[in-house]
């Protein structure tokens, strides 16, 4: 672990969480939790964190919420966990709460359409087997093939994407493996800021991402939580800790779930 923040001392947050009135932990999922995979529908968690995340919910102290740009119905087969944790999915469009009430908030028509649009030209570019349909987006995964045909084909659809973006409430976003085409006015940001907005400034609260889209998260978290980089390679970040996987993402986990068992 590479502590990022010289105001982080890692012992004092971990006793702090056996202290604090409420404790949260806020986790993405692909690439924190479960290691890439070309087959997206294999992407299961790394060996020993299924076991650490049941522990920590079953303690009864701790509120565990997935935040991921995955939509909700792709995940919950992915996961173990019993009962199954609270999860806010597409960057925070779907929200699946622990009390199984899922919902969904719409972009407006004329972004739904540029959607549609965006789509058909995917289909007519013969690169649907790259296309992932998500409730409120599309991204395009080239993970796995060589950088040539990965190149040529973000080439091909930011060029046409870039056209819709004008009259619609659209953006481009990159991620590792790939791009999406997305609605505005929501992303892991909005997710957690809606999440801590009402906690006691006593909370205890981490977030652990690896991507870019993790970065709004960390913006919302800074000051108010630890933001953890999860990530075999280290890049620029708001982060405050750099941790491995998977070797030091169950070494957190462990402490954390160590933590909860020490509160009496």
């Amino acid at each position: 672990m590479e502590i990022l923040s010289p105001e982080l001392d890692l012992d004092s947050f971990f006793a702090h969480i056996t202290k604090a009135q409420d404790r949260l932990l806020l986790l993405d999922y692909d690439g924190t939790l479960a290691p890439f995979r070309v087959e997206r529908d294999q992407a299961f968690p790394y060996q020993g964190v299924t076991e650490l995340l049941n522990n920590i919910c079953n303690s009864r102290t701790t509120r565990v919420i997935i935040i991921t740009g995955r939509a909700i119905h792709d995940l919950v087969p992915l996961i173990k966990i019993d009962p199954l944790p609270e999860i806010w999915g597409s960057h925070g469009w779907e929200h699946l709460p622990s009390n199984g009430e899922y919902k969904i908030m719409h972009p407006d028509e004329a972004t739904r359409n540029a959607i549609s649009k965006a789509k058909e030209y995917i289909r007519l570019l013969n690169l649907e087997s790259y296309c992932e349909q998500k409730p409120v987006s599309l991204a395009i995964h080239w993970r796995g093939l060589s950088s040539e045909k990965a190149e040529s084909i973000q080439t091909q659809v930011v060029d046409n994407w870039t056209n819709l973006l004008e009259n619609s409430s659209l953006k481009i976003q990159h991620f590792d493996g790939g791009i999406e085409l997305c609605a505005m006015g929501k992303d892991k940001g909005t997710a957690v800021n809606s999440i801590i907005d009402k906690l006691d400034r006593k909370a205890a609260i981490a977030y652990l991402g690896d991507d870019l889209t993790d970065e709004n998260a960390f913006k919302v978290i800074k000051t108010k939580g630890l933001n953890v980089l999860v990530n075999d390679q280290f890049r620029p970040t708001n982060a405050d800790l750099w941790i491995k996987p998977p070797g030091e993402l169950l070494e957190f986990l462990s402490r954390w779930r160590n933590a909860c068992l020490a509160i009496s």
